[in-house]
This record gives structure tokens, C-alpha cells and sequence, in this order.
């Protein structure tokens, strides 16, 4: 036990307190219980066999009183005729609700049952017997010889009947009396027990009174003396500048805080030195805890420690901005050469923008998609190329407006990046088998506000922010080649559809020309035959003329 000096001084007083009090209310419950015992002792069990042994005399009397009643035929108010009327009409009924009224404080259930039986077989059967007896005599009907229906052998007469009944209410009414008894007198004794049983608890709280009052003096002596010229000693040693090297023992007394704040105090000592050891070696993680909030020195190498580690995460920050910056830059600088280089094909330029956009950033998977607006009615966007695992994958895709991911980026003219992808929305396939990956990423592709196609890239890590710029930073430059090599295209497109149409052209000016030069003939032909015929026709006339 650690208390206080106050405590430990003040403990003898409680406990002998609390003995006087824990013999008070053992007293008290003493008392009471025996006071409880000898109430219903009185109140309850003595009236109750007074009740019992006044209903056995009430019932032994009917039997003497319904033998006068047939004694005496013809007179019909005798004292006993009346005793009997009275016994039926309320008599019996106020000594037996007496009963029923005490028997509700009776411990036995068996005795209450057993009164109620009683009372049913009295009520029931017994005065219903009376009755017929009493009503017949009146009128005079049966009974030629009275006194032979009292026997109690013949089992075959109303008269027999009673007498049979009346012992037997009486027999169980005795027994119950005597039960009542038993219980009186078991109280009795209970009280006598519990005055022993008080006795006995008097000497013993008495006894252990003494022993507890020796035993605490000696307890309190020892726990004050000792800890006292210890204590005294490690002070005096502190005084020399020795510290001790064991921990001492604590307590919650005044003697074991001032334990307590020696060993923190040597503990926080230890701590500042450890502390400030692992500082100039560059751990700024290392923990430390001044002693209070009142700890200047903790406190102070707390701001030091955090002012120097504010410094060095600055830097780390610093250099890590300034490797994304030079990642970025040499991206720029990379794809600004593969787009210089690659503008011919269309497929070999989407080709090598998604292998190597793939490879700078890490990704596992990506595919690239061209807007396919040769019929403005039928605009669609097409998978151009894709490329994963460090290999080229040749798949044909066309994707509707609006359709999926792509198409909805498309719609939105804004990246989609997510962190939770569907299950069945794509499939990162290696030697290890399908996974989905963790991270997706698509960017459109836009310049001068026209998107001409769409980047998307998938990997099993998360893209940190620096990585997506960079990609949405290339998307213009992406665009304006595809732009640009769309346009060639086109231009080739219709330079040869022109060349085409210039020798269509020619062919059909060589043939006008042949047409023409065969018409002229034609024409000269008919002229001359015209000719021919004007000088027949002018012949015939002259002919004609010279005729007449």
C-alpha cells in the first residue's frame, strides 16, 4: 500500500471508524431482524393460531349444535338453534376471513393452501349438509329416529355424512393449529439464535478491533521511517553531484512524488542529452517530451529541432520540385523531337508518342485515339495505336461519340483521371496473368479549342500530380502535330485527286479536239455536198427552163 503521509496517519482513525460502523449496522440488522421476527411473531403466527383454535372450538361446537337441532324438533328458537344460525350466517364467515386476511403474511404456501382447503370443505360440503338437516326437521318430513343419523359408521345417511365431515375438518384444522405452532416456536428460537450469534460478533469485532489498531501502528512507523532516511540519503548524494543510478521507487505518498520527481528529473537530463547527441548527427525523427510545460530548455530544443527540420524538408522539396521540373523539361524536349521527326504517317507518329509516353511515365499500358472526322455526318473517334509491357499490341477500335470513357472525355473536353476502376473496363495483360490497374488516365487532346484525339494510360501505381501536367502539358503540342499531320495528309490527298482531275482534264480537251476536228470535216463534207446539190438543183431548173 502507497498512501499519503496524511493518509496513512489518518488510516487507523477509518479503520477503526469503519469497524464501529460495521458493528453498528450489524447491530442494527440484528435488532431488526429480531424485532421483524417477534412482530409477526405476535402480529401474525399467535392470532393466527388463536383464529385456528377458536375455529376448531366454532366447529366442534356445530357438532353438539346440529345434534340439538334434531334433539329439539319442535321448539324453534332454543339458544342452541340459534347458536347454530349464527354460526352459519356470519360467525363462521368473520373468524375465517380473520385468517384469510393473516394468512397472506404466513411464509408457508402449503398453510395457506391448506386453510383454503379447510374453508372449502366447511362451505362446500359441511354447512350445506346443516342446512338440508335443519330445513328437513322443519318441515317435519323425515327423521323418525334422530339420533341414529349421528352415527358416524353408516356411510349411507345424510346424518353419518356429517359426523364424518365434521371430523374431518377438524382433524385438518388441528393439524394446521399445531403447524402454526411449530412456527411460533420456531421464531422463538431464531430469535435466540440471532442474540447468540450478536454475542459471538461482539467479541470478535472487539478482538480484531486490537489487532488491527497494533498492526496499523506498526505498518505506519515502518512506511514513514524508512522511506524518510532514504529519500534523505539520495538528496545528500545529489547535493555532491552524484547522480543515482537506480531508479527509485515511486509511491503516492509525499515521499514517493518526491521519488517521482527525482526520476524525472534524472530522466529528463538523460533525454536532453541522448536528445541533442542525435541532432548534431542529422535525426531530426528522434522523439523527445520535456519534463512539463514549464520545461524552457525542452521546449526550446523542441524549436530548435523543428526550425532545423523545417529547413532540411524545404530543401528535400526543393530538390524533388526541381527533378520534376527537369523530368518535365526533358519530356518537352524528347516528344518535341519525336513530333518533329514523325509527321508522315499518321499511324507510325500515334505509335511512337504512345510507346514512349508509356516508357517516360512509368505506366503499364496506353493507347492512343484519333478523331476520325473525313465525313462530318459520321464523326467517330479510332484507336490508332497501343502499346504495353514493352510491346506493340495491334488492335482496331471504334468508338462512338459520347461511348465510354473516351467518349465522354471527349464530350466533356476535360481529363478523366481515376483511382477506382470497373472491374471489366480493362485488363493489364503480363506473364503473370490479368489485374486491373490501380490508376487511369485519359487527356484529350486539344489546339486551338478542336480536340483531334485522345491519350489514355493505365498503371498499377497512382500518377502523381507533376506527371498528369506534364501530360496534359504535351497534349497542345500532340495535337497541333496531328493537326498538322492531318493537314499534310489532306493536302497530299488533294494534290493527287487535282493531278488526277488536270490529266482527266486533258484527256477530255484531246478528245474535244478530235471531236471537233472531226466535226469541221463533217461540216466541210456537208458544205461540198451542199454544194453538189445546189449545182444539181440549179442544173435542173435550167433544165427545166430550156425544156419549156
Amino acid at each position: 500500500m502507497r498512501l499519503k503521509i496524511a493518509a496513512k496517519i489518518g488510516l487507523g482513525f477509518g479503520i477503526i471508524t469503519i469497524a464501529v460502523i460495521v458493528n453498528a449496522w450489524v447491530t442494527s440488522r440484528t435488532l431488526e431482524r429480531s424485532r421483524n421476527i417477534n412482530e409477526k411473531i405476535m402480529n401474525v403466527y399467535t392470532p393466527s393460531e388463536a383464529f385456528i383454535s377458536d375455529l376448531y372450538t366454532r366447529i366442534s361446537d356445530s357438532r353438539m349444535l346440529i345434534k340439538s337441532w334434531v334433539s329439539i324438533d319442535h321448539i324453534s328458537d332454543t339458544p342452541d338453534k340459534l347458536k347454530l344460525k349464527a354460526l352459519h350466517a356470519s360467525d363462521y364467515k368473520a373468524v375465517m376471513d380473520t385468517l384469510k386476511h393473516l394468512s397472506v403474511y404466513w411464509d408457508s404456501l402449503q398453510f395457506r393452501q391448506s386453510l383454503y382447503h379447510i374453508d372449502s370443505l366447511i362451505v362446500d360440503s359441511l354447512f350445506p349438509k346443516h342446512q338440508y338437516i335443519m330445513e328437513q326437521l322443519n318441515s317435519l318430513e323425515k327423521y323418525d329416529d334422530t339420533f341414529v343419523v349421528f352415527e358416524v359408521t353408516p356411510m349411507t345417511e345424510e346424518g353419518g355424512e356429517v359426523m364424518v365431515l365434521t371430523h374431518s375438518a377438524l382433524a385438518q384444522i388441528e393439524k394446521l393449529r399445531l403447524s402454526q405452532k411449530a412456527v411460533v416456536e420456531q421464531g422463538r428460537q431464531q430469535m435466540l439464535s440471532t442474540f447468540n450469534r450478536f454475542q459471538n460478533w461482539i467479541f470478535i469485532m472487539g478482538l480484531i478491533l486490537v489487532v488491527g489498531a497494533i498492526v496499523i501502528g506498526i505498518f505506519t512507523i515502518n512506511s514513514l521511517a524508512i522511506p524518510i532516511n532514504h529519500t534523505k540519503n539520495i538528496l545528500l548524494s545529489m547535493g555532491r553531484g552524484v547522480l543515482p543510478k537506480e531508479k527509485l521507487t515511486e509511491g503516492s505518498d509525499e515521499l514517493g512524488q518526491m521519488a517521482k520527481a527525482l526520476n524525472m528529473l534524472v530522466q529528463g537530463l538523460t533525454n536532453i542529452f541522448n536528445f541533442s547527441l542525435q541532432i548534431g548527427k542529422g535525426d531530426f525523427n528522434t522523439h523527445f517530451e520535456p519534463l512539463s510545460e514549464e520545461d524552457v530548455l525542452g521546449h526550446s530544443l523542441l524549436d530548435m529541432r523543428n526550425e532545423l527540420k523545417k529547413a532540411a524538408e524545404e530543401e528535400t522539396r526543393r530538390k524533388e520540385e526541381d527533378e520534376q521540373r527537369n523530368w518535365a523539361a526533358q519530356g518537352v524536349a524528347k516528344f518535341s523531337d519525336i513530333l518533329r521527326k514523325n509527321t508522315d504517317e499518321l499511324d507510325e507518329l500515334s505509335y511512337n508518342i504512345i510507346s514512349n509516353l508509356v516508357k517516360y511515365t512509368n505506366s503499364n499500358q496506353g493507347g492512343i485515339y484519333i478523331v476520325n472526322d473525313n465525313d462530318k455526318s459520321n464523326l467517330f473517334i479510332e484507336m490508332k495505336a497501343s502499346y504495353a509491357y514493352d510491346r506493340r499490341k495491334f488492335v482496331t477500335k471504334r468508338i462512338e461519340v459520347g461511348e465510354g470513357l473516351v467518349g465522354r472525355c471527349y464530350q466533356e473536353k476535360e481529363k478523366i483521371y481515376l483511382t477506382d476502376i470497373p472491374h471489366d473496363y480493362m485488363k493489364i495483360t503480363s506473364g503473370l496473368g490479368e489485374e486491373s490497374p490501380r490508376a487511369l488516365l485519359i487527356v484529350p487532346l486539344v489546339y486551338n479549342d478542336v480536340i483531334y484525339g485522345l491519350v489514355e494510360i493505365a498503371s498499377f501505381i497512382e500518377y502523381p500530380a507533376h506527371v498528369i501536367e506534364f501530360i496534359e502539358r504535351i497534349g497542345e503540342s500532340i495535337a497541333a502535330t496531328i493537326s498538322s499531320s492531318k493537314a499534310q495528309i489532306q493536302t497530299a490527298l488533294l494534290l493527287e485527286q487535282s493531278q488526277q482531275q488536270a490529266e482527266e482534264m486533258s484527256s477530255q480537251e484531246e478528245e474535244m479536239r478530235q471531236n471537233m476536228e472531226e466535226l469541221r470535216a463533217t461540216q466541210e463534207q456537208s458544205a461540198r455536198r451542199e454544194e453538189e446539190l445546189q449545182q444539181e438543183v440549179n442544173e435542173l431548173r435550167k433544165r427545166l427552163k430550156e425544156s419549156n
